[in-house]
């Protein structure tokens, strides 16, 4: 794959979580979970996925709700920014902004398919006791 062929934006068809020990695969914000990653050609990039049918706050302002809807919806919604850089087939998001905190300063690895118009990322986790999990993101590009 060539950097080029990742400018753009991309709508996120599926996020699955396979584990190595047979377990079936998980969908961490549903199969219904919708998303955009966007790279552009001076190597930045964001990424946003939500889980459907978010509710909304009982409030207009966040600082204001209750703490449990502030939860619900931290959980419910992932985002990061930063650049991006490719080294053969890995895509590496260095990250500048997160939602999560712990997330700020890292660098996010993901091998990198690209299928006519669908990117496949993904990326092993360890869960201790030499198991894994891989976490598989699919992305269609904006459009197509």
């Amino acid at each position: 794959m060539r950097a080029d062929q990742l400018i753009g934006a991309w709508d996120l068809v599926d996020w699955r979580i396979d584990y190595d020990d047979g377990r079936p695969p998980t969908h961490p914000f549903g199969q219904d979970a919708s998303g955009q990653i966007s790279y552009t050609a001076d190597a930045r990039m964001s990424a946003v996925i939500q889980r459907a049918g978010r509710r909304p706050l009982s409030t207009a302002s966040p600082r204001q709700a209750p703490a449990e809807e502030c939860r619900e919806a931290y959980t419910s919604f992932f985002c990061y920014a930063g650049h991006w850089t490719l080294e053969g087939d890995t895509l590496i998001h260095h990250l500048t902004l997160a939602l999560n905190p712990a997330m700020l300063g890292t660098e996010q690895r993901r091998r990198a398919q690209l299928q006519d118009n669908v990117l496949e990322l993904s990326a092993a986790e360890p869960l201790g006791g030499g198991r894994t999990r891989t976490h598989r993101l699919r992305w269609r590009r904006a459009g197509s």
